[in-house]
C-alpha cells in the first residue's frame, strides 16, 4: 500500500550512569571525567603515561597513586580531588602531591 510506507525505525534511549554525579573517592572521580571524555580505560592510562592495569586499579579504588603518579591525575582531572586541606600537616602533604615530589625530594629540598 502506498501510504503504508515503511521506513527504518531508530530506537534511542539513554544509558544509566554508572557513576555518580557528586563523585567521593578518587576513582569515582576518574571513572566520570573519563566517561565525560568518551575515553576507554587504555585511553586515560595513556594520557597520564600509565599502565592500563595501574588505571584499572585506581579506577576500582583497589590501589592509590603515590605521590609521586598524583600530578598526572590532577592534570587529567583538572582538579585535586582530595579534600580542601585543614592542618598543616594536610596542606604540606597537598602541596607534595600537586609538585609530584616525594617525601624524600621535600625532606631535601628543606634540609
Amino acid at each position: 500500500m502506498p501510504f503504508c510506507r515503511q521506513t527504518p525505525l531508530t530506537l534511542k534511549a539513554l544509558r544509566a550512569k554508572d557513576y555518580p554525579e557528586k563523585p567521593q573517592t578518587l576513582g569515582q572521580h576518574l571513572m566520570k571525567r573519563r566517561r565525560e571524555l568518551g575515553l576507554y580505560q587504555r585511553e586515560a592510562a595513556a594520557q597520564m603515561g600509565i599502565l592500563t592495569e595501574t588505571y584499572a586499579n585506581w579506577e576500582k579504588d583497589k590501589t592509590s597513586p603515590v605521590t609521586s603518579q598524583f600530578r598526572p591525575v590532577m592534570e587529567f582531572l583538572g582538579y585535586d580531588p582530595t579534600p580542601e586541606p585543614q592542618t598543616l600537616a594536610e596542606r604540606l602533604e597537598a602541596k607534595q602531591r600537586s609538585l609530584g615530589a616525594s617525601l624524600a625530594q621535600v625532606a631535601r629540598h628543606l634540609g
